[in-house]
């Protein structure tokens, strides 16, 4: 009813001990119990928090229309893997500055999720917050392409950032 083009799902969090006795259950989701999901949503239906290649196959399996790849912003498991190792569709997760957009775009991302500072722009400057810190992200990455040789953002690639 809301006119939402898509509908994602947050599963970074899933084996968390203080969710196992929520109601309704929280936790990892069989193919089948997500397909359910994805044909009840009716609309495209995105799973974020994806760390691996098996995760992506499942949700992929279940007929999720994207995945959003994160490593629970460091906060679950601090040790896991940098979301620019998994890099799949779309990246979230330490994402800040016009630099971390480039850097994910040079090692294969096809694009990023910026969410929390977008929210404090929010709450912070309302609308003139969001374009502020939209105009930072876009004359950094801008900046960040010059200064690498990069021409557009099809022409931005991996030998032009180290790991």
């Amino acid at each position: 009813k809301s006119g939402a083009f898509a509908v994602a799902m947050d599963v970074d969090a899933a084996g968390l001990p203080f969710l196992k006795n929520m109601q309704p259950p929280a936790g990892s989701k069989s193919v089948e119990e997500l397909a359910e999901i994805v044909k009840a949503v009716g609309i495209p239906f995105i799973v974020k928090g994806v760390m691996t290649v098996r995760g992506a196959l499942k949700a992929h399996a279940a007929g999720a229309a994207a995945i959003i790849v994160s490593n629970h912003g460091g906060r679950v498991l601090d040790q896991c893997s940098a979301t620019a190792e998994g890099l799949k569709v779309l990246v979230d997760g330490g994402i800040r500055s016009g630099v971390d957009i480039f850097k994910a775009l040079a090692l294969g991302a096809d694009g990023v999720v910026i969410a929390r500072p977008f929210v404090t722009a929010v709450y912070g400057g309302a609308e003139e917050g969001v374009k502020v810190y939209i105009e930072k992200l876009a004359g950094e990455l801008e900046d960040t392409m010059k200064m690498c040789g990069a021409e557009n953002i099809a022409a931005i690639s991996r030998d032009m950032v180290r790991i």
